[in-house]
């Protein structure tokens, strides 16, 4: 008698083992009890992983408010309108899918609706423009209190201390007679070399300054490379080419044809997982190109191509987005079309981080941002710019702009803190 009630003992416990374990693995995968009286059992949730940075924001769902992130709700299966809200930040908002036993995240960056400016030049800066690894901003000075303060300057994107005039650094002294009216800078893909381009009034160019960027070099020694201006040219293009195909790499056959044959303007996430790119052709980006992850983005996509729009593709996810028309976005396809892809950095949206791009709205003349799913176009700066100097900050979390706040000062660049 005593040895059949342990084996009872032991087979209830078994039991009561399998029957809690299956109830934590039902638990863990979103499946809660049906609180209704007609239907006993348990019913499939999705979960939704309310997160911001910064945390804090209230998290209301179809307008009502159910909690604070950064929390995790069980929700029935079924499309929510989520909007996160915290003071002093511009509202998010997204329309998801919840999945039965799939997690859907909403990680919202949330950007300040009154931006910090701060300088950081104080001596004009003229034609600035990015390097291809968003670190440096290259600029001319013709206005200094000090004549040989005038020349070619640096400012450091990627220092440790925080962005101010210490940044700044000169790469050469004044260069005689140059109309920066008609000079340009072109960046090398490896960021080492700049090009200080001046043209005449017919677009031909009159000098071609290699300059480099570890070190100063007086004017009177900077090489003059006009006459092989076309072999540095060519070979900058070969290497950027050759970057741009190792990125690529990554990607379905079908998408690699495309942007070969259908696209321009490819620019990759600091992450390298997604890009966008300028259609240039019609085309059609096949479905199911790879095996698609769980919480794949449920947003609406584009994989029939239009000319002259701008889109989004992911690597990871095999989604496609359209982001708008060109213009729309502050690109100038005439520019582009006849200049290399390396050259056109200042005419199309940048990355601001591995999920946002920054871009010039034309119309209002304001800054905004977007995300890479097309979702969220929002206005982070409506102040007074000079129109195409916009760049990021390699942390993302600001964006250097050009402007003058006083009508007897040049244009210098500002850092706007958005986040």
């Amino acid at each position: 008698m005593e040895s059949k009630r342990a084996v009872l003992f032991l087979a209830l416990a078994f039991l009561l083992v399998m029957s809690g374990t299956v109830a934590a693995a039902l638990f863990v995968r979103g499946y809660r009890p049906r609180l209704n009286q007609r239907q006993l059992g348990l019913q499939a949730t999705g979960l939704l992983v309310a997160s911001s940075v910064p945390e804090g924001a209230s998290v209301y769902l179809n307008d009502k408010l159910v909690t604070a992130t950064n929390d995790t709700l069980n929700l029935p299966p079924g499309e929510y309108q989520v909007r996160l809200e915290k003071d002093g930040y511009i509202p998010w908002q997204k329309r998801l899918l919840i999945k039965k036993e799939i997690v859907t995240q909403t990680n919202a960056v949330l950007f300040r609706s009154a931006p910090d400016l701060r300088p950081l030049t104080n001596t004009g800066a003229l034609k600035p423009t990015l390097s291809p690894n968003r670190t440096k901003i290259v600029y001319g000075v013709t206005q200094a209190s000090s004549a040989r303060k005038n020349g070619v300057w640096l400012l450091d994107l990627n220092s440790s201390l925080p962005l101010t005039r210490a940044n700044t650094r000169q790469l050469t002294s004044q260069i005689e007679a140059i109309n920066w009216d008609q000079a340009e800078f072109i960046w090398s893909p490896d960021a080492k070399t700049v090009l200080l381009l001046e043209h005449d009034k017919d677009d031909a160019v009159k000098a071609a300054y290699l300059i480099a960027t570890d070190k100063f070099t007086p004017a009177d020694q900077l090489p003059d490379v006009s006459l092989r201006l076309e072999i540095v040219l060519n070979q900058w293009r070969a290497e950027a080419q050759e970057e741009l195909e190792v990125k690529l790499a990554k990607a379905p056959a079908a998408v690699r044809q495309i942007a070969t044959q259908s696209a321009q303007l490819i620019r990759f996430s600091p992450d390298e997982e997604r890009f966008f790119y300028l259609a240039t052709a019609s085309a059609q980006i096949p479905a199911n190109l790879i095996p698609h992850p769980p919480a794949r983005s449920t947003q609406p996509e584009e994989r029939q191509l239009k000319p002259d729009q701008v889109y989004v593709y992911d690597l990871k996810e095999d989604t496609n987005f359209r982001l708008g028309p060109a213009a729309e976005l502050g690109i100038n396809t005439e520019k582009c079309t006849k200049s290399p892809q390396f050259q056109c950095l200042n005419s199309a949206p940048y990355w601001l981080d591995d999920h946002h791009l920054l871009f010039i709205d034309q119309s209002k003349s304001e800054i905004k941002i977007i995300e890479a799913d097309a979702t969220n176009r929002q206005t982070v700066y409506a102040g007074p710019f000079e129109n195409s100097y916009i760049f990021p900050s390699p942390s993302g979390k600001s964006l250097i702009i050009l402007t003058s706040l006083h009508p007897d000062s040049p244009g210098n660049l500002y850092e706007v803190r958005i986040r």
